[in-house]
């Protein structure tokens, strides 16, 4: 597979199946159909036509907002809550409108955040990266490969103040290590999922580690931590991209087009350059 084919992979979004998500006046998201028909059971918190689901006007505030939707969301059977709440935006800087479970995200099809972390170590041979496999136990995509650190970006916290939580929780990276790490951009898509839409911005940083760092999983969420050459690891997404968790090899190519790794005969290489500058 080339990895224009592996970054096209979370580029699938049909938005005839879907309606906009209007809040305050704007569009901040997008409901599947069937999605809609569910809400319209609550036209207490939601207007609902066959063009649109307006969250009600006279839900006017933050507080209220968020009330309102936790309440709806909670009857849903198909959304399995996690008590970890993403702020709703149209647009990453801006004042969020309320909050919502991380689970029910999706079904609206609003902006979600994350950052993604490419640890790598320099030897004499050339660049080599951590890459960790995902346990077994976690709820999405187990045993798939992952970064060395990636989480979604939470309600209340910065992303510096995520970053340092992520990179000691994941791989017991002391904070005075993991604010080294360069912010190098940010890569985006839109993917079709289970319930709605993955409409989603992830912040990569690339954070250059000591030859003898040894990451340790802390919080479960990885079975192993192996360091490989940058080689194996752009010859693995090439060739089986669907080993990692969705999103990362997205990240991967961006590093790899940034370390000068893609040669300037790459398949589609403007084309990749495209859906990675979003």
């Amino acid at each position: 597979m080339s990895l224009l084919a592996a970054l096209q992979r979370v580029h699938r979004h049909d938005p005839s199946g879907f309606r906009p998500f209007v809040v305050a006046g704007q569009a901040v998201g997008s409901v599947r159909h069937a999605f809609a028909s569910q809400l319209a059971a609550h036209p207490d918190v939601f207007e609902v036509t066959e063009g649109q689901v307006v969250l009600r006007a006279d839900l006017a505030d933050f507080g209220a907002r968020t009330d309102a939707v936790a309440g709806v969301i909670g009857l849903q059977d198909d959304i399995d809550l996690t008590g970890e709440d993403f702020p709703v935006v149209r647009a990453w800087g801006e004042e969020p409108l309320f909050k919502m479970d991380r689970a029910a995200v999706n079904h609206f099809g609003v902006p979600a955040f994350g950052i993604h972390l490419n640890g790598f170590v320099r030897t004499e041979v050339g660049l080599e990266m951590w890459v960790a496999k995902r346990s077994e136990r976690v709820r999405n995509e187990p045993g798939k490969l992952d970064h060395l650190m990636a989480g979604g970006q939470p309600y209340g916290l910065t992303l510096e103040e995520n970053l340092v939580k992520e990179c000691a929780e994941e791989a017991s990276i002391p904070a005075e290590l993991a604010l080294q790490a360069v912010a190098t951009g940010s890569v985006c898509y839109r993917l079709d999922a289970v319930g709605g839409v993955k409409n989603d911005r992830l912040f990569t940083y690339d954070l250059e580690l000591p030859a003898d760092f040894e990451p340790r999983a802390h919080d479960g969420e990885v079975a192993w931590f192996q360091r490989w050459p940058v080689e194996r690891v752009l010859a693995t997404v090439r060739a089986e991209p669907e080993a990692f968790k969705f999103n990362v090899p997205p990240v991967l190519v961006d590093f790899f087009d940034r370390h000068g790794l893609l040669r300037a005969d790459e398949p589609g290489l403007v084309e990749i350059r495209r859906l990675l500058a979003g």
